[in-house]
């Protein structure tokens, strides 16, 4: 008889144990789908909070009153969306270094003010020269195709026009670390021979004043702070990013493409804003 109990109490605490990992299983799964749907809420707010940013920008740019007219000098806007805070930043090409159309010495002060040496500045900036012509023919402290290929690397300079900024990441004595520094101030889209202080960055602000970072920082800054000056300027032309256009250097006459808006990945912080820095 107590055999027979000690058997049925085994059965019953094995019934249990089956009963408590399914329990388990299905709490695990109901978390899983949680997290899930959590994951597609996050993603829907994001792309509809980034349609607005981009929606609310153009208006913004196009508004008649100069007074309430966004600026694109990377100035930031903030506004709420759906219960989330979206920041925006507009940043016209016209302010940053044309890699296709800078001066060798524009090239040379925004490597300085990006923590470049002199003599790697003045290498990255003959390098860069190097890519966009159309010789092998390299530039005192350049690099044509015999020293990529010495280098071992993959690729040769092209020989032509940089066709994305990107690019500026495969250039002879370009380091990551130096790339991810200067990635946002250059383009191939303004065609200027220098950035427009109008709209440049730190950085790029820089790159026409002799390398000096800290000092073009705190003209930025100082612009940023005011407020857009009244203008009689067409907001549809500076919706559109339209800039007297200055013919490539060297480039038999190619000029600026069309304008683009180019939105970024929206970004979240920790205080559930989105941000997100459009470029045209």
């Amino acid at each position: 008889m107590r055999r027979e109990r000690g058997i049925a109490l085994l059965f019953a605490l094995w019934a249990l144990a089956l009963l408590a990992a399914l329990l388990a299983g299905l709490a695990l799964g109901a978390r899983g789908e949680s997290e899930a749907a959590r994951q597609l809420y996050s993603q829907a707010q994001a792309r509809y909070a980034a349609e607005a940013g981009v929606a609310r920008a153009i208006s913004a740019l196009r508004d008649g009153n100069s007074a309430h007219r966004w600026v694109p000098d990377g100035r930031t806007y903030r506004f709420e969306f759906g219960g989330a805070q979206v920041v925006v930043r507009i940043e016209d090409v016209t302010g940053q270094v044309d890699l296709n159309a800078a001066t060798p010495d524009v090239l040379t002060d925004l490597f300085l003010a990006a923590g470049a040496s002199n003599s790697q500045a003045r290498a990255l900036s003959d390098a860069v020269q190097d890519w966009r012509d159309s010789d092998d023919i390299p530039h005192t402290f350049g690099a044509e195709a015999d020293a990529y290929k010495r280098a071992g690397m993959k690729w040769l300079p092209r020989n032509g026009p940089f066709r994305t900024p990107g690019e500026l990441a495969r250039v002879y004595g370009m380091t990551d670390a130096l790339y991810r520094k200067v990635a946002g101030a250059v383009t191939v889209y303004s065609g200027r021979n220098f950035p427009d202080p109008q709209y440049a960055g730190p950085l790029a602000m820089a790159a026409g004043r002799d390398g000096d970072l800290a000092d073009a920082t705190r003209i930025v800054e100082a612009r940023r702070a005011r407020a857009p000056a009244a203008t009689n300027a067409n907001p549809m032309q500076a919706a559109a990013g339209l800039q007297p256009q200055t013919p490539l250097a060297g480039l038999g006459g190619l000029t600026q493409e069309s304008a683009a808006w180019r939105p970024c990945p929206m970004a979240r912080s920790p205080d559930r804003t989105w941000s997100c820095v459009l470029r045209q």
